[in-house]
């Protein structure tokens, strides 16, 4: 997989509650131990619902990155 940065937009290819595979969202962080935090945006706006997740790097696929590719 493409190396991860603050900022990509990414989709999940498989589910992490409360959000589907295919919800797609932005890198908001990347921690030391290689989890990646993401906040999904294709998920209601609602208040009781959290659209921060926290995922494994092999859960995701970039789909635009912040950077472009060399």
């Amino acid at each position: 997989m493409d190396e991860l940065a603050i900022g990509d937009v990414i989709e999940l290819t498989e589910p992490v509650d409360p959000a589907p595979a295919g919800a797609r969202g932005g890198v908001t962080d990347l921690l030391d131990n290689g989890t990646v935090i993401v906040e999904v945006t294709t998920l209601p706006l609602e208040p009781i619902l959290d659209r921060i997740v926290f995922v494994r790097p092999e859960a995701l696929r970039i789909v635009e990155p912040v950077r472009p590719k060399a």
